[in-house]
């Protein structure tokens, strides 16, 4: 079975938003700065709340986008503040460079696994990020449960689980 073309267009769209909240927030930079990456769930938070809870299909996306975009997050708030304890010390001029080797990691697998989510949400399947952390993955989906079975995975309005 194939998902309807409308829950893939929004699933797309989850993924999507956390480039175009990239782009903008570099916009508005006037160029590249760490706190962009630091701001990208807010695009798959809104799909989230705006489609995510009319379909299990986009719901999983905008969940994993969430989930990943808020990883990396985490990621870059770790890289900004390694900068800001080593700065000054004896040892900048060996951490620093691990540093921007690090942050440099973390914007090209962000943006690669993105592109991915996208054809995977495109062509219908399923994706989960690889860098996602554990403790950002425990985190409750902010939906209600459907009525219907109580044990189970959720499913669409194709039949189709997940």
């Amino acid at each position: 079975m194939h998902v309807s073309p409308k829950p893939e267009r929004a699933a797309v769209a989850a993924h999507v938003s956390a480039l175009a909240v990239a782009v903008a927030a570099g916009a508005a930079a006037g160029g590249p700065a760490i706190w962009i990456g630091m701001v990208t769930f807010l695009g798959p938070l809104a799909t989230f709340v705006v489609v995510g809870r009319r379909d299990a299909f986009v719901r999983a996306h905008a969940v994993a986008a969430l989930r990943f975009n808020l990883s990396v997050a985490v990621y870059l708030a770790f890289i900004v503040a390694g900068v800001r304890v080593t700065s000054g010390s004896p040892y900048t001029v060996q951490f620093l460079p691990f540093f921007l080797f690090s942050n440099m990691l973390v914007a090209a697998n962000w943006l690669l696994f993105s592109i991915v989510a996208m054809h995977r949400a495109g062509t219908g399947q399923l994706f989960t990020y690889p860098m996602t952390l554990s403790a950002v993955s425990r985190l409750r989906p902010w939906h209600r449960r459907e009525p219907g079975p109580s044990a189970g995975p959720p499913t669409t309005t194709t039949g189709r689980s997940f």
